[in-house]
């Protein structure tokens, strides 16, 4: 009796073994074939959560654009320090051959602005007067480059061109042609001013692959604060309308104080302000 008890007892410690040595054989085999399939699935899912954006990245992705364009920079440094302290991006536009041409190129570069060449080019109107350089229509490819290169030069560090009056130039295909063709060697963009609605530059700048935009918006062809702050109001309703807007302005006091007021507003009302040469296509 005693012997068919250790017997018993023998055989159920081997089956119990055999037991635990097929349970350790078969979890080595399902971790080797991975997890299930929902359990694959879930862990991808969550991978891919983590790698999306945070919501806000997506958030300012999505918000409308502003680029706001300085003219007439290089007579004096007046109203600078007062525009570097709004401290939101903006595009100043500088004047060739200056006085404080260079020295503002090079101070707003350093204060984080982006820098383009004022270029002046010729008005239909021949009452205005003139910058020194201008360039004009039947001058020479060769008179053309040779004043475009001095301009550029003068202002150092420039991400782009646009025209300062050119009512006249910017009609002309040839002599745009010839202007875009060196800009585009040089790796720059144009930006129309469109101080005529007959511009070709557009036109052009495609048939040559020159990187391009146009102005939306003047926000001061009336000096008057009330004028000027009207027109931001129409800047910020075009952004939100179509997603982007450009303005132009120039460098005058009253310009400037409205900029101080109105861009920290609508910094924080949901417009994004950046520099002009992420507008260009």
């Amino acid at each position: 009796m005693k012997t068919k008890m250790i017997l018993m007892v023998s055989a159920a410690i081997f089956l119990a073994l055999l037991l635990a040595i097929g349970f350790i054989h078969w979890r080595s085999v399902q971790a080797r074939k991975g997890p299930p399939a929902k359990t694959r699935f879930v862990r991808q899912a969550v991978k891919r959560k983590r790698q999306l954006p945070p919501p806000a990245a997506v958030k300012r992705a999505n918000l409308p654009k502003i680029a706001i364009v300085i003219d007439d920079f290089g007579y004096n440094k007046n109203n600078i320090e007062e525009l570097f302290g709004i401290n939101i991006p903006v595009t100043l536009s500088v004047l060739p051959g200056l006085r404080y041409s260079s020295e503002i190129a090079l101070l707003s570069r350093s204060r984080g602005c982006e820098v383009i060449l004022h270029l002046p080019l010729e008005a239909r109107n021949k009452e205005v007067r003139e910058e020194a350089d201008t360039i004009k229509t039947g001058m020479s490819e060769e008179d053309v480059a040779k004043t475009l290169d001095k301009a550029m030069a003068s202002v150092p560090g420039l991400s782009g061109v646009s025209n300062h009056m050119g009512s006249k130039a910017t009609e002309d295909k040839a002599l745009m042609s010839i202007v875009f063709k060196r800009l585009k060697s040089r790796g720059l963009y144009f930006f129309d001013s469109l101080t005529s609605d007959r511009s070709v530059c557009r036109q052009v700048a495609g048939s040559i692959g020159l990187r391009y935009a146009r102005r939306d918006i003047f926000l001061d062809n009336s000096n008057a604060p009330a004028g000027i702050e009207k027109e931001l109001l129409s800047l910020r309703k075009r952004a939100l309308r179509y997603g982007r807007a450009i303005a132009i302005c120039h460098d005058r006091k009253n310009t400037i104080t409205a900029l101080a007021k109105a861009m920290p507003d609508m910094a924080r009302n949901g417009i994004e302000f950046v520099p002009l040469s992420e507008m260009v296509r």
